[in-house]
């Protein structure tokens, strides 16, 4: 599998909030939804779901907001020996062979703290096998050290950045922080099997997730690193074949929740997260399109449509401003799709034909101007990161030489050191 097949099959998973989408997401590996922390990064966007870019943020949303279905690597097996096994002499006790310890699917050289900018190694060369390949970065640029985590460990659900870097949340609901010590594991107290990808929450200590019963109706889940799930409110039923939620903003710091529901009347839901309360309801996007993007906060909405996109202000319900962005794939051309806000709200990252990995571009959605696109010399939007205040955003370039920048506050780019392969040692 090459990169490119690997990023589309990521872009594909989300609807990267930094998964992350990739990853996570984070998303494609921070996705959302998402993330595209996506989403992040979880990041990329997950369709359907939330962004893993990494995320994914949350996209997120990494926006490399990622979800993976790489095989496992499966141990060789053990070789046989000609000689005889030694019988024991009468009366001598014996014991079974020790077992040892299960391998951790995390390591880590990371020892900066946060906030940390986590991506994919761009220079990876991902096989069946391989374990997944991160390098971290301090908010100066500074390569701080590396990620380590199993293929298999991650391939269910992804990998899904929290926005301040300090901690992920890897297949089968386990989040670990970046040293590798395991911290929680969330679906012991919830119904994986039911349980859609959740989104971490701007605190990067909790997180949202809907679960569903299978009949039309759902609960949103509040995850605490602490605690035990905590039921929010009750969602649906739905109306029409293909419904479905997602959650594109979940922030415990403004007691906010925005939700996106699909079905023959897809709206948005913005919802109290102490008590449950169902705040306000907009209409959602259109079927054809994605699941949209949200601030942080969920004050804002950014909705995609046949005709572009609305940002929407889910506080007071005006319509702030429409953002129309086309790109071409191939013969067809592909109207622009919200994929993650910046961190402040101001910045939006915008991708035409997500599936097919179509052009994309960072419009400072106020004054609708183009900061960066794909046509910006030099600059090819990978992985992009919003950094927890501000406006600044990362970007990695997925191909050589691997270059990466800061988005800054002021719309100049900052070039910062490669990293990949040799570049990834921590400085």
């Amino acid at each position: 599998m090459n990169d490119d097949e690997l990023r589309r099959i990521l872009k594909g998973a989300y609807g990267d909030r930094r998964l992350d989408p990739e990853a996570g997401a984070r998303m494609l590996d921070r996705l959302p939804g998402i993330g595209v922390r996506g989403h992040r990064r979880m990041v990329s966007a997950l369709a359907g779901a939330i962004i893993f870019v990494a995320i994914a943020a949350p996209l997120g949303l990494v926006i490399g907001l990622g979800h993976h279905q790489g095989g496992s690597s499966s141990p060789p097996a053990a070789q046989a020996s000609g000689a005889p096994s030694p019988t024991p002499s009468p009366g001598t006790s014996t014991s079974p062979p020790s077992t040892p310890p299960p391998t951790p699917p995390v390591s880590s050289t990371i020892t900066a703290p946060a906030p940390l900018i986590v991506t994919r190694d761009p220079s990876q060369r991902l096989t069946a096998s391989s374990p997944l390949l991160y390098i971290a970065r301090n908010y100066r640029g500074q390569v701080v050290g590396t990620l380590t985590i199993d293929q298999a460990a991650a391939a269910a659900d992804g990998v899904l950045f929290s926005p301040d870097g300090s901690k992920f949340l890897i297949g089968g609901g386990i989040v670990f922080d970046v040293d590798g010590h395991q911290l929680a594991d969330l679906y012991s107290a919830a119904d994986a099997g039911a349980l859609g990808q959740p989104m971490w929450g701007d605190d990067s200590e909790h997180l949202c997730g809907i679960a569903s019963d299978g009949t039309g109706s759902g609960s949103l889940l509040e995850f605490s690193l602490s605690g035990p799930a905590r039921t929010v409110a009750p969602l649906g039923p739905l109306a029409g074949s293909q419904g479905g939620w997602s959650v594109l903003a979940c922030s415990p710091n403004a007691d906010r929740v925005v939700v996106s529901q699909g079905g023959s009347q897809p709206e948005f839901l913005v919802i109290r997260l102490s008590s449950g309360q169902v705040v306000a309801t907009y209409p959602g996007p259109a079927a054809e399109t994605g699941a949209g993007a949200a601030s942080h906060d969920g004050s804002l909405v950014a909705v995609d449509g046949p005709n572009g996109i609305t940002i929407l202000d889910t506080v007071t319900g005006k319509e702030l401003a429409s953002v129309v962005r086309w790109g071409d794939v191939g013969v067809s051309p592909f109207i622009g799709s919200a994929l993650a806000f910046s961190w402040d709200g101001s910045r939006l990252l915008i991708e035409s034909d997500i599936a097919q990995g179509g052009p994309r571009w960072i419009v400072a959605w106020a004054t609708n101007a183009d900061l960066i696109t794909n046509q910006t010399p030099g600059v090819d939007l990978g992985d992009v990161i919003p950094l927890t205040g501000g406006a600044t955003m990362f970007i990695q370039n997925p191909v050589g030489p691997y270059d990466a920048y800061f988005l800054e506050n002021d719309g100049s780019l900052q070039v910062l050191p490669a990293a990949g392969g040799d570049g990834a040692a921590p400085s």
